[in-house]
Formats: C-alpha cells, sequence, structure tokens
C-alpha cells in the first residue's frame, strides 16, 4: 500500500467520523425539539395537523438545519484550512503546501450535511407521528 491510499483511506474514516458525529448531533438536537415541543404539535394535531404534514414539517425542519449547518461550515472550514495551512506549517515546520481549491468537496460537505440531517430526522419524525394527541396535550 503506497502512500496515496493510505492517505486516501484516512481520508474516508474521518469522512466518516464527521458524517457520524454530524448525525448524532442533529439526532439528540432534534429529540430534545422533540420533547421541548410536544404539547404544541399535540395541539396542532388536535386542530387537524396530519402525519404526513408532521413529517413534511419535521424534515423541513431537519432539511433546513443540515443546510444551514453546512453553509456556516463551508467558510468556518476554508478559513480554518488556510490558517493551518500559511501560518502553522510556517511557523511550526518552516515549510507551507499549495492550497488546492476546488468547488466539488465543498458541494460534497453540503449534500452530505443535508443527508445526515435529514436521515437524523427519521426517528424524531417517527416518534412524533406516534404520539397520542390527549397524551401531548396534557405534557407539560
Amino acid at each position: 500500500m503506497d502512500v496515496f491510499d493510505r492517505t486516501f483511506a484516512i481520508t474516508q474514516a474521518l469522512q466518516l467520523l464527521a458524517t457520524l458525529v454530524a448525525f448524532i448531533g442533529v439526532l439528540s438536537a432534534l429529540l430534545s425539539l422533540e420533547l421541548e415541543r410536544q404539547r404544541e404539535l399535540g395541539i396542532l394535531r388536535a386542530v387537524g395537523l396530519t402525519v404526513r404534514q408532521l413529517w413534511g414539517l419535521v424534515m423541513l425542519e431537519t432539511g433546513l438545519l443540515g443546510t444551514v449547518a453546512g453553509v456556516l461550515a463551508i467558510p468556518t472550514g476554508y478559513v480554518l484550512s488556510l490558517i493551518l495551512v500559511y501560518i502553522i506549517n510556517r511557523r511550526s515546520f518552516g515549510w507551507t503546501l499549495q492550497m488546492q481549491i476546488l468547488p466539488e468537496p465543498f458541494l460534497q460537505a453540503l449534500v452530505l450535511s443535508v443527508m445526515a440531517a435529514l436521515l437524523a430526522g427519521i426517528y424524531p419524525a417517527w416518534r412524533m407521528s406516534r404520539m397520542a394527541t390527549a397524551e401531548a396535550m396534557r405534557f407539560e
């Protein structure tokens, strides 16, 4: 296995780890949102919100959460990579790398953040759709 293959394998493992962390973060945020909004969703269900509309609402919120996270992460990651390549490497090692900016990794990161968020939203949407309306309204 040459250096390129090892570097590629490490990059893939780090991408998988980042996806898993994003998935767990969005899942925990949505589950806490479910607890906070349980009464509100019960009232909406009592006045006529269908299970399909509830799924649509939760998936829309989840998709927006993933989109905002991806849009905010792209410039943050870009700035951090500039700092690492041009400042930290130069001061620590006396050399730097040539940065190559391609649009594909940025687009992949955005798609990945939205997909991870949507996948994480399935379980909370399922739980909210199975919630009894009367029980949800009594929740405080």
